[in-house]
């Protein structure tokens, strides 16, 4: 069972951008070709969208990380964990932001993926924060 200290980054995450569940007419929180991506575990096509810098909190490994540093650290999670399903289950918005949880699936085991978007002035969403914490 997870402790109270655990679980408290996510319940911060929840609290300062609120949790909604998707309606239908309600605005994806991530683009398409985001969800397809990590649908197949390409950062190839995951890469565009991330900021230049972006804090990732992987099982293993955390920090503040340069789009680059990113790409790599993502190509070898992926590579790890061969995706076999991922579906987006929760998402909500607040003012420039929006985020995602989602399912992320492999042979053996089972992540909870975390994202947090930011629309830039020029309408483009970028990928702030990426956490990925394994399910028991």
């Amino acid at each position: 069972m997870k402790t109270l200290k655990q679980l408290l980054p996510f319940f911060v995450f929840l609290l300062v951008f609120g949790l909604s569940h998707a309606q239908s007419g309600e605005k994806d929180p991530l683009p398409a070709k985001v969800v397809e991506a990590v649908k197949q575990g390409d950062i190839s096509r995951l890469s565009p969208f991330l900021n230049d810098k972006i804090e990732l909190v992987l099982p293993g490994e955390s920090g503040i990380f340069s789009k680059e540093q990113a790409h790599f650290i993502l190509r070898n999670f992926f590579k790890d964990n061969k995706v076999t399903s991922f579906q987006i289950l929760h998402h909500g918005t607040r003012q420039n932001a929006t985020f995602a949880i989602g399912e992320y699936k492999c042979a053996n085991e089972q992540f909870r993926m975390y994202f947090l978007v930011k629309t830039t002035e020029d309408g483009k969403s970028l990928i702030h924060q990426i956490r990925i914490e394994k399910q028991e």
